[in-house]
């Protein structure tokens, strides 16, 4: 189930292609089974159909919301960790300034790279083997850097050189949790649960139209298609690395300009 839920909401157009489809089918599925009724004349039965509509669509609304709010907090939280990340390096930039000049000139070159490392990393989109590239650059800087502070310590072992392999070391830990920030996603149950109950609600709105006797454009197209359109944009918020709503690197950009700046004077 895993496997077919992740092919489903592998990207926007295929989620929106895919729910859209299967919420308009089982609301025709609904309005062919609700013509039945209506032919029958069973009021008894029709009666039931509000409550029963009115619930399922009152419990789609409240899974929908709280998916969302699983997505949007994941994406908030991927935004902030750029900015996070951005602040720490140009701090441990600055404060490879106060390091002796042994290890200063290789640092501060270092940070510029690694910027431009990071950049990739998160430009990389879904091509698994660029990610890998610039991860593994990423652990190689980080060596070296740390080689350097490690260093420098045992040359200067003064408050200023501690100060520097703490942001060294918040630097090291942001690049973790930002991988483990973009590998969260919400959960395959919730997306199957959240598929069944709108699949239900669909199908129930054409029932009732069904057993009505007429169709609306609202219940049996605008309905279905608002529903998919929903799932597609909670599914692009938790999906960053692809689709229509990204996170902006700008943070690391404009820290990239500012590098390069301090180096061209």
């Amino acid at each position: 189930m895993d496997k077919i839920l992740s092919s489903i909401f592998h990207n926007q157009w295929m989620v929106i292609g895919v729910v859209g489809l299967l919420m308009l089918v089982l609301t025709e599925i609904g309005f062919r089974a609700g013509l039945k009724l209506w032919i029958a004349k069973d009021e008894a039965r029709r009666g039931q159909i509000g409550g029963i509509q009115g619930a399922v669509l009152g419990m789609l609304a409240l899974l929908l919301g709280f998916t969302f709010s699983m997505a949007v907090a994941r994406y908030e939280n991927r935004r902030d960790l750029v900015l996070q990340e951005a602040n720490s390096i140009g701090t441990t930039f600055l404060r490879a300034s106060l390091l002796p000049d042994t290890h200063k000139i290789a640092v501060e070159e270092m940070l510029r790279r690694y910027v431009d490392v990071r950049l990739d990393f998160y430009n990389a989109g879904t091509e698994v083997k660029k990610i890998i590239e610039a991860e593994n650059e990423t652990a190689a800087l980080q060596r070296e850097m740390w080689a350097h502070a490690t260093a420098s310590a045992k040359e200067a072992p003064t408050p200023i050189t501690a100060t520097f392999i703490d942001t060294l070391n918040e630097t090291i830990d942001l690049d973790a949790s930002s991988l483990a920030a973009l590998r969260a996603k919400v959960p395959s149950a919730v997306w199957l649960l959240v598929l069944v109950v709108a699949g239900i609600g669909c199908c129930s709105c054409g029932y009732g139209a069904g057993a009505s006797g007429s169709r609306s454009i609202f219940s049996n197209a605008m309905l279905p298609l608002l529903v998919a359109v929903v799932i597609t944009l909670i599914a692009d918020l938790d999906r960053p690395r692809q689709g229509l709503v990204g996170i902006s690197q700008q943070p690391l950009l404009d820290l990239k300009a500012s590098l390069s700046n301090t180096q061209s004077k």
